[in-house]
């Protein structure tokens, strides 16, 4: 196995992860939708699945600010080297790089898992009821 087998493999299952968490968000969000009840007053989403709701859209913020932070901590990166490295020079980026988009990965990872965690929960807890 070669370091570019890695890196392959690692793109190619946070990519998957990525998309699966988005397409939980959004149906998480539409069965909460589904579940609302309207009023002459309004719309009201039941108390059981406002934080499932919150933490969907707040996975969903994350999954947005992983591609925006990866997109703006690499540009600046790259200009950086393009002002003090020649075109075709070989260099290592630093460890670092990648920490903030990474966190903003891990974080809709947990925050859709959580969500869907108490989803299930309210689910279940309405059939028992």
């Amino acid at each position: 196995m070669k370091v570019k087998d890695c890196r392959e493999s690692y793109y190619y299952n946070s990519g998957k992860a990525s998309d699966i968490c988005r397409t939980l968000g959004f149906a998480g969000l539409a069965l909460i939708w589904a579940f609302r009840v309207t009023t002459v007053k309004g719309t009201i989403i039941p108390n059981n699945l406002r934080w499932s709701g919150i933490l969907l859209v707040a996975g969903l913020g994350f999954d947005f600010l992983q591609y925006v932070v990866g997109t703006v901590v690499w540009g600046v990166y790259h200009r950086f080297k393009e002002q003090r490295t020649s075109k075709d020079e070989e260099f290592l980026a630093p460890r670092w790089i990648n920490y903030p988009a990474n966190s903003c990965f891990v974080l809709k990872q947990i925050t859709i898992g959580i969500a869907y965690i108490l989803l299930v929960i309210s689910m279940f807890g309405s059939f028992w009821k």
